[in-house]
């Protein structure tokens, strides 16, 4: 036992991120949000919100799930055209409920709520993450065996696309292809069907020959995952959910004995268990990737009146890749490039005209700026210097020649026309990045 034991412990790839105690006697919704931050869960109390990495909860304007029902699913969007993190849940009345945090206090507030339909329960719900459209769709799975796909518009509105009635279907999963169409999971037919984006019309209908639990989908890889209730992962007339994890690598779902299993999507081996409890149904998790790591959040009902248990599991399968987001130091480095480009025109210019012309000017714009140096030690200062320096010994050197012998367009008015022209260039470069380094909220 010991030997196995050390073994299993080798074998060990996820570990244990953190545990969150939930004051909800269940939990059916899980989601990580898209830069991986958010945990949201939701359930018979509501929605509840926390940070991953302090493990605090995050203050929610949302507080009404007496009067909407127990929250039934869940998942984050990316609304654009700011990319803003958004929470989108279903409800067992029939509510969906957008969520979004302010940029003044940080809490999220709720943007968008609509009673869809009779009020029937929402049983799945996802968006469409491959539009490059201002519009966020989404589309919502019902109890009544109905879909609609909505439209969460850059003023919080919802609008309705189109709704369809299937016979004998209840959606229990849903999600987009690439080309606006709709995946539709079955919950008791095993149906598996295919939706035109545009009005619902059914394109295609296929069976899974079995009761589908839960249903997950990658897109990227064009592939589906189904939990089959009759004979799946534990023998078991509960469904449960299944998730992708390591952009597809392996497949996750739950259990009835306290276990998450992993299991290796193309051999179908078993490649792990996580133990969330010590017994009792594992109904909920979710997963999420980025920059190589994969996250995993289980959740089981609590017993009796206790709090519900969440745990996050994490594993670096890939060397975790580089944020595309600029970081601060990255923005500070342009910056002092810009000014260096910069300086290497004011020295240019003097060297070219310390060499070929001399003269009073020169001693002055010296003088000059040793007078005034010690008002530039930060950035935007030193590229202003730069700019004046360079103008002013310019400008008195033309002067002078001008009083000696006219104004005529030589040499030296292009070399001005020149400098000109390139600090132009650079200030514009710089105002730029300004921009890019403080976008509008």
């Amino acid at each position: 036992m010991s030997s196995f034991w050390i073994r299993a412990k080798s074998n060990q790839r996820y570990k244990l991120l953190t545990r969150l105690s939930v004051p909800s006697r269940s939990v059916h919704a899980l989601a990580i949000s898209n830069d991986g931050q958010v945990l949201a869960c939701g359930g018979t109390e509501g929605v509840k919100l926390w940070d991953i990495n302090s493990r605090k909860e995050l203050a929610c304007s949302s507080h009404r799930h007496e009067s909407r029902g127990t929250v039934s699913c869940a998942a984050w969007t990316l609304t654009r055209p700011t990319t803003t993190e958004t929470l989108c849940y279903g409800t067992g009345l029939g509510y969906v409920v957008f969520l979004r945090r302010s940029v003044i206090d940080k809490r999220f507030q709720e943007i968008c709520a609509r009673r869809l339909g009779s009020g029937f329960e929402i049983t799945c719900l996802s968006w469409d993450s491959t539009s490059s459209e201002a519009n966020t769709r989404i589309a919502v799975g019902m109890r009544d065996k109905i879909v609609q796909v909505l439209l969460l518009n850059a003023n919080s509105q919802l609008q309705s696309v189109f709704a369809v009635w299937l016979d004998n279907t209840v959606p229990k999963s849903v999600a987009f292809a690439d080309n606006y169409d709709i995946y539709v999971f079955g919950l008791y037919d095993g149906k598996f069907i295919k939706l035109e984006g545009k009005d619902g019309t059914v394109v295609r209908e296929f069976s899974c020959q079995s009761v589908i639990g839960h249903a997950a989908v990658n897109l990227k890889k064009g592939l589906f995952v189904v939990d089959n209730a009759t004979d799946g992962f534990t023998i078991m007339l509960v469904p449960k959910q299944v998730a992708f994890g390591e952009e597809g690598r392996v497949v996750a779902g739950g259990s009835d004995n306290g276990l998450v299993y992993i299991f290796d999507r193309k051999a179908g081996e078993l490649l792990e268990t996580l133990r969330h409890a010590n017994g009792g149904l594992v109904q909920t998790i979710a997963t999420h990737n980025l920059n190589g790591r994969c996250t995993i959040a289980s959740v089981s009902p609590a017993q009796g009146r206790g709090n519900t248990t969440i745990k996050l599991w994490t594993y670096d399968y890939a060397p975790r890749k580089a944020s595309k987001t600029p970081s601060k130091d990255y923005w500070w480095l342009w910056h002092m490039l810009m000014i260096l480009t910069q300086v290497l025109v004011l020295l240019s210019t003097s060297i070219f005209l310390a060499v070929n012309y001399k003269g009073g000017f020169i001693d002055r714009a010296v003088t000059w700026s040793v007078d005034h140096i010690h008002q530039y030690m930060t950035p935007p200062p030193m590229a202003k210097v730069a700019d004046d320096f360079s103008r002013r010994a310019i400008n008195e050197y033309l002067n002078m020649e001008r009083r000696k012998e006219g104004h005529t367009k030589n040499d030296i008015d292009i070399l001005s026309e020149l400098v000109d022209k390139l600090m132009e260039l650079a200030i514009e470069a710089g105002g730029d990045l300004d921009d890019q380094e403080h976008p509008e909220q």
